[in-house]
């Protein structure tokens, strides 16, 4: 670790001595920062996602990343939301092409293995097709560092899919 640099003592990540909170995780490093709704309540994160302060009764942590109620719904991966689900291959990479043309970081998160592997056509490694506990098991999901979903969210809105 650098000098000028601090250890987050809830993740262990490293983030830049003048932070005022985790880039990782969204821990607070400094008091007296209020809910943006209770003005009066110490905030108990900041939403990776909106990047506002928020207390206990507006945030919670979501794989050990604190997101706002508002952006709850987002599924977190390794500090990564999904911004764009579909099934089909040439879709989820154009997508994701338009994303890193604008100076983002998309990564495509599949549970199918390739059919190269498994000797046929695609091939669930849980060997099942539909919904699993509220999501798509044969989904490619297209995730992006949290702190990216805004951006990210309107360049696919422009897109017209």
């Amino acid at each position: 670790m650098k000098e000028n640099e601090i250890e987050c003592t809830n993740c262990g990540s490293v983030a830049e001595q003048d932070s005022d909170y985790c880039p990782r995780c969204g821990a607070l490093f400094i008091d007296n920062v209020f809910c943006v709704n209770h003005k009066q309540v110490e905030a108990a994160g900041i939403c990776l996602i909106c990047s506002e302060p928020f207390c206990e009764k507006c945030g919670h942590s979501v794989s050990n990343v604190f997101i706002c109620n508002p952006h709850a719904h987002y599924e977190i991966y390794e500090g990564m939301a999904k911004v764009y689900g579909t099934s089909d291959e040439i879709q989820i990479h154009f997508v994701k092409n338009c994303l890193e043309e604008e100076s983002l970081h998309p990564f495509i998160f599949s549970r199918k293995s390739s059919p190269m592997h498994l000797g046929g056509t695609d091939y669930s490694l849980f060997r099942a097709s539909g919904d699993y506990n509220g999501h798509l098991i044969n989904e490619l999901k297209l995730m992006v560092p949290c702190s990216e979903v805004l951006q990210s969210e309107e360049i696919i809105a422009r897109l017209e899919l």
